[in-house]
């Protein structure tokens, strides 16, 4: 993880979208940039900061008590890691990592419940973005009763790609996908078939985007 200043970053980076902040805040935040497949937030760790994603994706997993892990949600530009916890909703963190390289705002744990948590700009922007992300949830459960595997798998595949590689665990994505291992493995061969994917290694395949796009779910 690098880490600067938030003045020093900003001198020169004028164009990216940032929430409603109190200036004395961003004057003592930081800017942060994480490498491909690296931990954001630990799991079950004492939240020292939030963050704010700037630019860049990660993942929410969490592990179960058997030790198998599973795949929550995607995160993306704008939004927020961390916020549960400061709310006093969460009591336990979740694993958050990165997919290829993320910039996010991190504000550190203090500076929140000194001025963020008494700001009402601020709250009225983290329920908007509450209200978002429920409704988020709520229409993957929807994708995942309305159309078929290969829709949503194709979807997926654009989400959760890092300069277009696709790394994840068939296991993991069945379970996120609501479908058997066996179903999931038979429309990865007929992708392949397709030319929509390419296996490059182990488990990494190289996707069309251009073909994917053309049946993801818009």
């Amino acid at each position: 993880m690098e880490k600067i200043s938030f003045q020093d970053f900003y001198k020169n980076k004028t164009l990216y979208c940032l929430p409603s902040l109190p200036q004395n805040v961003l004057e003592t935040s930081f800017i942060v940039n994480f490498k491909h497949n690296e931990t954001i937030i630990h799991e079950n760790e004492t939240l020292k900061n939030i963050y704010y994603i700037i630019d860049g994706k990660a993942k929410i997993t969490d592990i179960q008590y058997n030790g198998k892990s599973i795949l929550l949600q995607f995160l993306k530009n704008n939004d927020w890691i961390g916020e549960l916890t400061i709310l006093g909703v969460e009591e336990r963190t979740k694993n958050v990592t990165s997919i290829g390289s993320v910039t996010c705002l991190m504000i550190p744990l203090d500076i929140v419940n000194q001025y963020l948590l008494t700001d009402i700009t601020f709250f009225k922007e983290l329920s908007v973005f509450l209200s978002k992300k429920l409704l988020d949830r709520s229409s993957h459960f929807s994708k995942n009763q309305s159309y078929d595997l290969k829709y949503r798998l194709a979807t997926f595949l654009l989400e959760s790609s890092n300069n277009d590689i696709y790394q994840e665990s068939h296991i993991m994505v069945a379970e996120y996908l609501g479908v058997s291992y066996r179903h999931l493995l038979q429309i990865f061969s007929d992708f392949k078939s397709l030319g929509y994917i390419k296996k490059i290694g182990k488990n990494n395949y190289k996707i069309n985007r251009q073909k994917l796009m053309e049946i993801s779910i818009k």
